[in-house]
């Protein structure tokens, strides 16, 4: 096994820009993902939801909102009144969006909705500035920079208006992650792109994002759900059909993408010998903010509260 050889490939893919695109796997995930990853985890994007009020008027925009299950949520909160914005840049999946959330939106002439498809970040920038109360961004900050695409949350919400962030972490699927490791170790050649994704350590990462951004922190918390996959081969089926391994079909070698699954799973039924069992931890954090009300310019009252002067 050599790591040092296969540090040596990343490093000749990173100097070639050769750089693995998210969007085929979830575009192959998209018909799969409401019965993979949106029955274990959405439970947990729903929470985070909770963390952010949502009330009828509110503009609310919505960063890779994949097959709509938050952007149902919020049309629900939205009860009728005000907006959504909401972007993904996975055609798969804005399909499954749109069968989905739009039943829920004819009916109320109020509720203005709009799904677009394209890149977060070139989405986001192309709004006014001031103009949402609240935004959204689920298992998806992780392909931006994130404290860039933060500064554009801030600049877009208005005063006080509120921000959430769902992502996973660095160390989710470890058992996973570290056997495909070994198996690039042991055959560099076999990674013919990088996955670029910015996984945060933990929610104190993301926080320092948000402050970065010039948003202040409301709530951060780490999360852990086992994922209901007990053998090798229902490991590797979740974390494909969940979007869980988005980036995986463009890093590796086309042609050999059987031999690399086929090495990962025996890696995993080898620690299933060992260990008797094989738990897989989606590790996450949630991280809602809101962007700050500018003090008015004055003196205190005699009640401790500023009047203006001048």
């Amino acid at each position: 096994m050599s790591r040092l050889g296969l540090a040596a490939r990343a490093l000749r893919l990173t100097l070639s820009r050769a750089h693995a695109d998210p969007t085929a796997d979830y575009d192959a995930a998209s018909s799969d993902y409401d019965t993979y990853f949106s029955p274990v985890m959405g439970g947990h994007s729903t929470a985070a939801l909770d963390e952010v009020p949502v009330a009828p008027g509110d503009t609310v925009v919505e960063l890779a909102c994949g097959t709509g299950h938050l952007t149902a949520g919020i049309i629900r909160r939205l009860d009728g009144h005000g907006a959504v914005l909401a972007v993904d840049k996975s055609i798969g999946m804005l399909e499954v969006a749109r069968r989905k959330v739009l039943p829920l939106v004819e009916p109320s002439p109020g509720l203005h909705l709009e799904l677009s498809d394209g890149d977060m970040e070139g989405f986001i920038a192309g709004l006014p500035t001031g103009s949402a109360d609240v935004v959204v961004v689920g298992w998806a900050i992780c392909y931006a920079k994130p404290a860039r695409l933060l500064a554009q949350v801030e600049r877009v919400l208005r005063p006080g208006g509120h921000v959430m962030v769902i992502e996973t972490r660095a160390d989710a699927h470890r058992a996973l992650t570290t056997r495909l490791e070994e198996v690039f170790a042991d055959d560099p050649s076999l990674l013919t792109g990088l996955i670029r994704v910015a996984l945060p350590k933990d929610a104190a990462e993301v926080a320092r994002w948000f402050t970065k951004a010039g948003l202040s922190v409301d709530v951060q918390r780490d999360g852990s759900q086992v994922i209901p996959a007990h053998t090798p081969a229902a490991v590797l089926e979740w974390v494909q059909r969940s979007g869980a391994a988005a980036g995986f079909k463009t890093a590796v070698d086309r042609g050999r993408e059987q031999l690399v699954l086929r090495r990962v799973e025996e890696g995993l039924a080898d620690l299933l010998r060992r260990e008797g069992r094989l738990d897989i931890e989606h590790t996450f954090v949630t991280v809602t903010g809101h962007k700050p009300v500018p003090s008015r310019q004055g003196r205190p009252d005699a009640r401790g509260e500023e009047v203006g002067v001048g």
